[in-house]
């Protein structure tokens, strides 16, 4: 085969360089969870800013340092590295660091939220296969629906994860739910468009590759299980203020986007199971 270019040698070489091991998902999970604790307590509004401060601080960073591996990784492969579920928790874990950064504005918690978030994302990749190595995509893979497919589906899954941390924020504090719920809202809207999108790109990918549409394989099953799931707290009457069952839905409805990530593959198999 042809040799790799020197640019793709010297990204592979800085990738590499920059790769940190198993320490960022701990690192990130202990400090969202102080973080979260601290701001919690609801005095000291000196130390609230600090750790508030320096969590926008450490979400901004490390959302710049995933991106920038993401973006070697995929000059050193040669296409979008979205395949698998170390590449695409990868991209989760963007996506929920801008989702804090964007929403800081009319959530002070939110960077909190999100560093607590990127710690699971990049515990997950961790699990995934700990830094897989870069290989050539399978021929069913590769096509360009397969970046827009994911990228959309996982950018759904980001906002999911973020309402479900910011429900037991919400839980924490009755004071704070109704401004939580209106943020909730604010982030299903798009989620949900997002995941039906997804599921119509998947399907228009499945008819050219499979040659049918939907063929109710339990990956597509289940995804279209989750839209139904989250249609109930974008309809539901219940408005009291200080209601938890809203949050309580919304943190259980998570297990309704695992079930479709992790269930599927590792229990159900099906047509999808060579990626996540």
């Amino acid at each position: 085969g042809l040799l790799p270019s020197a640019a793709r040698l010297k990204a592979e070489r800085l990738y590499n360089a920059l790769t940190t091991g198993h320490w960022l998902p701990m690192l990130l999970l202990a400090l969202g969870l102080v973080a979260f604790g601290l701001s919690m307590r609801g005095k000291g509004t000196k130390i609230k800013a600090v750790v508030h401060g320096g969590t926008t601080l450490l979400v901004a960073a490390t959302t710049l340092y995933v991106l920038m591996l993401f973006v070697l990784r995929w000059v050193v492969g040669g296409h979008v590295p979205l395949a698998g579920g170390f590449d695409s928790m990868n991209l989760v874990t963007i996506v929920v660091g801008i989702i804090g950064l964007v929403a800081l504005r009319r959530h002070a918690m939110a960077p909190i939220i999100s560093l607590l978030a990127m710690g699971f994302c990049q515990l997950v990749a961790m699990m995934s296969g700990s830094n897989p190595p870069v290989t050539n995509l399978m021929p069913v893979l590769n096509s360009p629906l397969l970046t827009l497919h994911v990228a959309v589906i996982m950018m759904a899954y980001a906002l999911f994860l973020f309402v479900a941390l910011n429900s037991v924020a919400a839980l924490l504090r009755p004071a704070q739910r109704e401004k939580m719920r209106r943020t909730t809202l604010l982030m299903l809207y798009p989620a949900e468009a997002l995941l039906a999108v997804g599921i119509i790109i998947g399907a228009v990918w499945a008819n050219i590759s499979w040659g049918t549409y939907w063929s109710w394989d339990p990956k597509e099953v289940w995804a279209l299980i989750t839209l139904i799931v989250y249609l109930y707290p974008l309809t539901a009457s219940d408005r009291k203020p200080h209601s938890a069952a809203f949050h309580i839905y919304c943190l259980v409805a998570l297990l309704s986007v695992a079930v479709t990530y992790f269930g599927v593959n590792l229990l159900l198999g099906g047509m999808h199971a060579y990626g996540n």
